[in-house]
């Protein structure tokens, strides 16, 4: 599940850019905009970041991190701990990568159009 974190920088970001293009008028609100667009642009920076380093460095983590909730330990014969098996259905994982993605795409195409 760490890939949806930097889904979540995606949505931050592209969230920030459509704020903060929306503000006008007034010059404080200007510079605010310019702030939010700024702060923006670098948190979709920092979910590109994450989605790369993670895909990169992939089974260093998946090795050493484990959600014990969500995990099953197998044993062999005599009672020994051989694996740990995640038992999350596939239906659950794949809700918790497709409502961040369709967000992410929404966010995305609104920013771009507007």
């Amino acid at each position: 599940m760490a890939r949806v974190d930097s889904l979540l920088w995606f949505m931050l970001g592209f969230g920030q850019l459509i704020l903060g293009g929306e503000l006008g008028g007034d010059p404080t609100l200007e510079l605010l905009g310019l702030i939010l667009q700024g702060t923006g642009g670098s948190s979709v920076i920092l979910g590109f970041y994450f989605l790369m380093f993670l895909a990169r460095h992939e089974k260093q983590f998946k090795e050493g991190y484990s959600k014990m909730e969500k995990t099953a330990f197998l044993r062999d014969a005599e009672g020994r701990i051989v694996d740990l098996e995640d038992t999350t259905p596939k239906a659950v994982k794949a809700i918790w990568y497709s409502i961040p993605v369709g967000l992410t795409l929404i966010g995305a195409m609104a920013w771009l159009v507007g």
